[in-house]
């Protein structure tokens, strides 16, 4: 077994029995952007939506490119995360961020359409405040497809029939290589092309559903597994960099998706590059673009926000190594 942290996953664990995660009423998609899309589609006569300052433009291009205008609502760091919801949009989206619960202010005087993304909130929370829910567990687990949608009122969304085999293929083929590299210790990380193939693919597919395989294993994931470990290395990680935090509370229901930390001194894309020196992987949320218009308050967290893997592929020892690894960058700087 190669000691490579991080990166795309190419396993699930799962049981025998559904796992309950999700509402009978569930729709699966190709992406988390899919589902989107299929929304988007319902919201006839919207010509406006609020979206947080801090997201990724994933979430931003899809309401773009159908000539939804796109306003934000500013999301910022000041010795806590604060959001200041805008009220003044036909549609609002929200969000929590790396599965740590946090209060929307402000959302019970809001009469407009509510989407929630719940793709990093699905293991810590259930939440009845929205019109429409979507996510994806691909940062979750290995899955090729795993998207998913569904409706306050459990009325049935578009489903297109896109061409999603390209994808899928790459995908399937990225994860085998993967495993292929970290459990067998065969080939060299070409996988990451194949991943970023995908990734390319995936720009030019519109609605379409997941794949039947990805599924079944939705409804199987092992989320008492996944909670517990996640949990564990999350605070490892949260009692040695405790002064980083972005979320310094973990309530008893939250499962960390990662441990963002805002790194000191502008320090960040050096830490990182020392992490992937030494085989960890650890992103960053998110990068800006064309569709972002961000204040300087704002930009502070993309410009020094690092998500830290805790995921259950790793164990507490796996999290002293991240420990160790980046105390000895600053003990060098």
């Amino acid at each position: 077994m190669r000691r490579e942290i991080g990166s795309e996953f190419w396993r699930s664990p799962l049981i025998e029995s559904d796992n309950d995660l999700f509402p009978t009423c569930t729709q699966w998609y190709l992406s988390g952007r899919s589902a989107l899309k299929a929304i988007i589609a319902e919201l006839v006569g919207v010509k406006t939506i609020s979206l947080p300052s801090w997201c990724c433009d994933s979430m931003i291009k899809p309401f773009a490119d159908v000539g939804i205008e796109v306003r934000f609502y500013p999301v910022y760091w000041q010795k806590g995360l604060f959001k200041e919801i805008e009220l003044g949009s036909d549609a609002l989206l929200i969000m929590d961020y790396f599965g740590y619960t946090t209060p929307i202010p402000g959302l019970c005087n809001y009469d407009g359409i509510v989407i929630r993304d719940v793709t990093h909130s699905i293991i810590s929370a259930t939440y009845s405040d929205a019109d429409y829910y979507f996510g994806s567990l691909r940062k979750w687990c290995g899955v090729w497809t795993g998207g998913y949608a569904w409706t306050k009122d459990e009325h049935t969304l578009e489903m297109g029939e896109a061409d999603k085999s390209a994808y899928v293929s790459l995908r399937s083929q990225a994860m085998k290589m993967k495993r292929q590299y970290i459990e067998e210790g065969l080939g060299d990380k070409e996988y990451l092309k194949t991943f970023d193939d995908a990734e390319d693919c995936l720009e030019s597919v519109d609605i379409a559903p997941a794949a039947d395989r990805d599924v079944e294993l939705m409804k199987r994931l092992d989320v008492e597994m996944i909670k517990s470990n996640r949990r564990k290395n999350a605070e490892v990680l949260r009692v040695a960099f405790s002064d980083w935090l972005i979320f310094p509370t973990l309530s008893s229901t939250d499962t960390p998706m990662y441990v963002p930390v805002l790194v000191p001194d502008g320090k960040r894309d050096a830490l990182r590059s020392h992490l992937i020196n030494n085989e960890i992987y650890c992103p960053v949320h998110w990068p800006t673009s064309d569709y972002h218009k961000l204040t300087e308050q704002e930009k502070y967290i993309y410009d020094n926000e690092l998500s830290l893997v805790c995921d259950q592929r790793y164990t507490e020892e796996d999290m002293m190594r991240i420990v160790e690894t980046i105390k000895s960058f600053i003990e060098e700087k």
